[in-house]
Order: structure tokens, then C-alpha cells, then sequence
């Protein structure tokens, strides 16, 4: 009676009274380092270039079976920061491109994303020795919480999640307006750790990967049975299939009003070209020649959106600005440096006379800003715009999540030798400060929020512009402003588009995206990326103007400045390249077609631009207003039972002392 009264864990893990059988012959290679191996090919090729998402619902498997590998602890750690090495050096390997110095930012980048496997490996493993929890959902409360502290840890790096490699199953990401792209990870990593319990009760596999069978006995006392098991399957399935019915639900919901008219400026200037000798050359007939295509189609848009810091002006024929001066209205006049006085007045005059003469309708300019406060003392932002018909800059967001190393350098003060990993060197050289303010920029009846560059990427910041906050009420719709022209000809640009979808779903709000080389689109609040139709658009017909008198004298410009001759002269220059015009147009049904993923690539790397009249949707979400509870909820499941455990223990001890 006594053996009867210990817990369970003393009798499944007591030493076996037979002398233990001799180890079996190691398979050919390391049994730890293979399955480590399989997981990050296989994590790897869920995302972009292949996109093979369907392979998420198994990659974790091999993984997932180092928790009850037979081996010495540091051994499986190795293997499972392997396992994260194999999966983030290829996949990030686009930032290589942006400049020689980015090879080690890249390297560092893959080092730190892959410590998140063996703390991952960790967790579970006490989960599975001094908990009840099964695998199906050990795994997704560990997974799921680790990428919530990814997203902000270190400014936070939110890509190639588990939910990501999902984007193609329309009907189950529409659960990212209940958890947030989380919501997605976990019911994909849910199927992961029962598909790994499967595994460990199939005798052949135990014996050939040389599982522990104690550990297998032991971690799985809540499925020991072949029913027990089966019931977590059941689970498991009603979880999925309830997440389709839900989405397939949100789907029919396409009732969105109809927003305004926007034009989306694509340039497709490599980074290389922007910051070289060739600026003022290839930069500025295309930053002319696309707004002129998006003003000849009629109806005249209402906002053009430009890409991030695209705008420059020329103040001579060998000279560039490219700096938008902001003064605080407190700052004297007199302690204005009359150099920067000229360039703000240069600049505001190039608004009225140049921009909104010849394109006169209100602009969204990427542009760069120097701050001065009152104090006098000058920062540097990546600043989106909001300029006015008749030239007057009115409202502007400031970008507030920057990149670490491509648009400052962290610990510059301490460890200043890491300049050398960043292309434009640190704070005080060329690095960029961040913003305080989330702008809601107004557009007749509507509003937008602004986010620049990666921002898109970050869950939290997005769904600031959901919510009534100190900085206003709620938006209409996000815009998006990107240079991936630093990833020229990579998997990022099809990545960064996929990653921005689950912002619509999660905040039921459309996402529009000017991003220099591409991916421009329009992604509808379900998360749909409406197709784009070329279109071929006419000549002005000067000899009869416009009856709007803003775009009749527009025009004249157009035909004095020679806008036309400037398209034929970029094509001239790159033959092998022109400027399109694209427009989200409904199909013979009155809906509109979605672009597949694999239609993605052809967008990128040319120049154009993109009309659609932007969807309005006045649905709130569950995220939208909870945010992150989802993660949140699951380290305190975790760490509740990891205490609960540590307690009965020290209870059961003290009991049998």
C-alpha cells in the first residue's frame, strides 16, 4: 500500500529490476542532429521562395522529439539551436543584399532568432516531466509565448511565424481578428505536438530513433491509452475545423463601403542607384513620370501615396536635397541656422509650385525630416508627409520602430566598434530618432494611420490606429510606405507582403502599400490582396483641357516640362524595363479577384503605379481591442503549472521526510 500512495512520477521513473538491455546501434549520422536538420529545411521551405506552408503542420515533429531523446542534455540543446540555425541563416539571407557590412548583422540576426529553439526545447521538456500537459498543448503554449517575446525583445524581429506560412489558407487566418496571427501559430503547432505524441507511441520509430521509454511512459501518462491519444486528436481537430467554419463565416462578410481613391506610387530604384551618383538622373524621371500616369486616369485620385523617403527635390542641376525642414513654432527665428531656413523655404516652394501645380491632388510623401525643437537641437526622421492640393504640408508621422543596424546602431554610447555592421554608421552620424505620435492623417470624410517601412510587421504598433487613444480615434484604413529596394530580387518582398495581410485581418482594417521595387498592393480587411489589371492609359489631349481647372492648368505643365518624353526617355535609358498602370477593377460578379501567391513575383522589381478605391469596413475585432492576450495567456498557463509543479514537489518531500 505504500508503493500505491507514491505519485506517479516516483513509480513510472523507478529503476527497472532487470538489467538493462544493451544500447541499440546509433543510426547512421547523429539521431539528435537529423531530426534537427529536417525541422529547419522544413521550416525554411514553408516560407518564401517555395511557400509551401502545408509543410508547417508537420515541421515541428522532428524537433519536438529531442524532448525525449536519449542523450546528455547539452547534446539536445546543441542539436536544437541547430535546428534554429538551419531554419533563420537561409531564410534571412535577403539581408545580405542591402550592403557588404549587413553579412554580419545577418549572421547575428540568424544566431539570436535561433536561441529561441533550444529555450523553446527547454520549456517543453519541464512541461513534459513535471506537468499533466499533453504535447498538443505543451508545444502551442511554449511556441506561441516564445514568438509574443520575438516580437518586441531586442526592438523585436515579428517574421516567420508558424501562422505566416499559412497566408495561403484564406478561411483559417480569418481567426487573426481573435488572437492575432498567434491565434493561427498555435492551432498549427497544437497539430505539431500531437502528430510528435503519435510518433513517440509507434514502437519502431521508439526503437529506432531510441526514444526513452521511461520518459515516453512518464511525459505521457495523460495519453497513455491508444483512446486517450485519440481524444486529444478529436480536440485538436474540433479546434481546426471550428477555425475554418469561423473564418469561411468572416469571408461572406463583404459588405465594405467604398473609400477613397488612392494612387500608389511603385519606383523601382535599387538601393544602390539611391544613394549613388545616379540619383538625380533615374530617381527623378520616375518620381515625375508615375505621379503624371496616376493624374491622367480619371477619376483624379484622391491621395498619391509615395514610397518611404522617395521625395527630392534638385536646387541646381548638380544638386539634391532630399531633407524636409520642420521648425518648432516656438524656436526664434533669429536662432535659426539661415541655412536650413533656405532649404525649408526651397522645399515648401517646390510643394506649392512644382508638386501640386503639376499633380494637383493631396500627397502622402516618403520622405526624410530634420526636426528642429525649440531648443534648437536638430533629429533626424523617416517621415511620412501629408501634403495638401495647393502645397501646404499639414500632418506628419514619424517612424517610430526602426530597423537596428540599417537605421541606428544600439549601444552606440557603450560599444561604439559596432558601427562597422551598419551602412549608415550610428545616432549622431546618419541614424534615424524614432517617433512619439501615431498620426490619424485626415482624407475627406476618412482617416488613415501611417506605418513606415517594417512597421507593418509589428503587430502591436498596428493596432494602435484601431484603438482610441491619446492620439485620436480610431482609422478607416492603414497605408504602408516601404524601400525594399534594399532586398532587390529576394524572397523579402514576397515575405514583407504576407506578413502586412495578417495587420487587415487582425484590425479588420484595408492595408494599402507604396513600397519602392515592390510589393504595391491593396489587401482588403479579410486579408485579401485584390488583383491588379493593366492598364494602358492615353495622352492628355491638351487642345482639350479638363473642365477641373486645377488639372487643366496641371496639364499645360505636363506638356511645357515634356512629362511624356520623360516616361519615353526612362525606357530609352532601361529598355528592358517600362512604367505600368495597374487597377483593382471587380470582376464580371461585381467582387474582386484575389492575386495568388505565386503572381507575387511579377510585381516586383518594375516601376508603376496602382489606383483602387480603398474598402471601408466598420467591424471591430477581438484583437483590435484585447491585443496580445492570447500570448499573454499562455505564459501564465506555463508558468502557473511549471509553480504548481515545483510546489506539489516540495510538498511531497516534505511529506515523506
Amino acid at each position: 500500500m505504500m508503493l500505491l500512495d507514491k505519485p506517479t512520477e516516483t513509480i513510472l521513473t523507478a529503476a527497472p529490476a532487470t538489467t538493462p538491455a544493451a544500447p541499440k546501434p546509433a543510426l547512421a549520422g547523429s539521431p539528435l542532429v537529423a531530426p534537427a536538420l529536417a525541422t529547419g529545411a522544413m521550416l525554411w521551405a514553408c516560407h518564401f521562395p517555395l511557400a509551401w506552408g502545408w509543410l508547417g503542420w508537420v515541421a515541428l515533429v522532428p524537433f519536438l522529439t529531442l524532448a525525449r531523446a536519449s542523450a546528455a542534455p547539452r547534446r539536445i540543446y546543441f542539436a536544437a539551436y541547430l535546428a534554429g540555425i538551419a531554419f533563420f541563416v537561409p531564410v534571412l539571407q535577403f539581408m545580405r543584399v542591402a550592403d557588404p557590412r549587413m553579412y554580419a548583422t545577418w549572421l547575428m540576426l540568424a544566431g539570436y532568432c535561433a536561441a529561441y529553439f533550444p529555450v523553446a526545447l527547454w520549456l517543453i521538456r519541464m512541461l513534459d516531466r513535471r506537468t499533466k500537459l499533453p504535447f498538443c498543448l505543451s508545444v502551442p503554449l511554449v511556441w506561441v509565448g516564445l514568438e509574443w517575446i520575438r516580437s518586441f525583445l531586442l526592438t523585436g524581429f515579428a517574421w516567420y511565424y508558424l501562422g505566416h506560412a499559412q497566408h495561403q489558407f484564406s478561411s483559417l487566418i480569418q481567426i487573426a481578428d481573435f488572437g492575432g496571427v498567434y491565434a493561427i501559430s498555435f492551432v498549427v503547432a497544437a497539430v505539431n505536438g500531437w502528430l510528435c505524441d503519435v510518433a513517440f507511441h509507434i514502437p519502431a520509430l521508439r526503437d529506432r530513433f531510441r526514444w526513452r521509454e521511461d520518459a515516453v511512459r512518464h511525459a505521457s501518462h495523460a495519453a497513455r491509452s491508444a483512446t486517450g491519444l485519440w481524444l486529444q486528436g478529436g480536440v485538436v481537430a474540433m479546434a481546426l475545423v471550428a477555425s475554418v467554419l469561423y473564418g469561411s463565416w468572416r469571408l461572406e462578410q463583404t459588405a465594405f463601403l467604398r473609400g477613397p481613391r488612392v494612387a500608389l506610387v511603385q519606383t523601382n530604384i535599387p538601393q544602390s542607384v539611391r544613394d549613388g551618383k545616379e540619383i538625380s538622373n533615374q530617381m527623378f524621371i520616375q518620381n515625375q513620370a508615375i505621379p503624371f500616369l496616376a493624374c491622367t486616369q480619371e477619376p483624379l485620385p484622391d491621395l498619391i501615396v509615395w514610397p518611404e523617403t522617395s521625395y527630392i527635390i534638385r536646387l541646381s542641376p548638380t544638386e539634391t536635397w532630399q531633407h524636409y525642414i520642420d521648425l518648432d513654432p516656438k524656436l526664434p527665428i533669429e536662432n535659426v541656422n539661415p541655412g536650413a531656413l533656405a532649404l525649408a523655404t526651397e522645399m515648401r516652394t517646390d510643394f506649392r509650385d512644382k508638386l501640386a501645380a503639376a499633380f494637383p491632388t493631396k500627397h502622402l510623401l516618403g520622405i526624410n525630416t530634420i526636426a528642429f525643437a525649440e531648443s534648437g537641437q536638430p533629429t533626424r526622421h523617416s517621415s511620412a508627409l501629408l501634403v495638401q492640393d495647393d502645397g501646404t504640408p499639414t500632418h506628419r508621422f514619424d517612424k517610430i520602430h526602426r530597423v537596428p543596424f540599417g537605421e541606428y546602431v544600439p549601444f552606440i554610447d557603450w560599444l561604439p566598434f559596432l558601427k562597422v555592421f551598419a551602412p549608415y554608421g550610428g545616432e549622431g552620424d546618419t541614424g534615424i530618432a524614432p517617433g512619439k505620435t501615431m498620426t490619424r492623417f485626415p482624407l475627406r470624410d476618412f482617416h488613415f494611420g501611417t506605418l513606415v517601412c517594417f512597421e507593418d510587421t509589428d503587430p502591436y504598433l498596428a493596432r494602435q490606429y484601431a484603438q482610441t487613444n491619446a492620439d485620436g480615434k480610431p482609422v478607416d484604413f492603414l497605408v504602408n510606405m516601404s524601400n525594399d529596394g534594399w532586398f532587390h530580387g529576394t524572397s523579402e518582398h514576397e515575405e514583407h507582403l504576407v506578413v502586412s495581410r495578417f495587420r487587415a485581418i487582425e484590425n479588420r482594417r484595408s492595408l494599402v502599400r507604396a513600397a519602392n521595387m515592390g510589393v504595391s498592393a491593396v489587401i482588403d480587411p479579410n486579408g485579401r490582396i485584390l488583383k491588379p489589371q493593366v492598364i494602358t492609359p492615353d495622352r492628355p489631349d491638351i487642345d482639350h483641357p479638363s473642365p477641373n481647372p486645377k488639372l487643366a492648368r496641371a496639364q499645360k505643365l505636363w506638356d511645357s516640362w515634356g512629362l511624356w518624353n520623360g516616361i519615353k526617355l526612362l525606357e530609352k535609358e532601361r529598355p528592358n524595363e517600362t512604367i505600368k498602370v495597374w487597377e483593382t477593377l471587380p470582376n464580371r460578379q461585381g467582387d474582386f479577384d484575389e492575386l495568388a501567391p505565386a503572381e507575387y513575383a511579377q510585381f516586383k522589381g518594375t516601376a508603376g503605379v496602382l489606383m483602387a478605391i480603398v474598402p471601408i469596413d466598420r467591424r471591430v475585432s477581438v484583437y483590435s481591442q484585447w491585443g496580445d492576450w492570447l500570448p499573454i495567456a499562455c505564459w501564465g498557463i506555463v508558468l502557473g503549472a511549471i509553480s504548481w509543479s515545483a510546489l506539489r514537489n516540495r510538498r511531497t518531500a516534505a511529506a515523506t521526510a
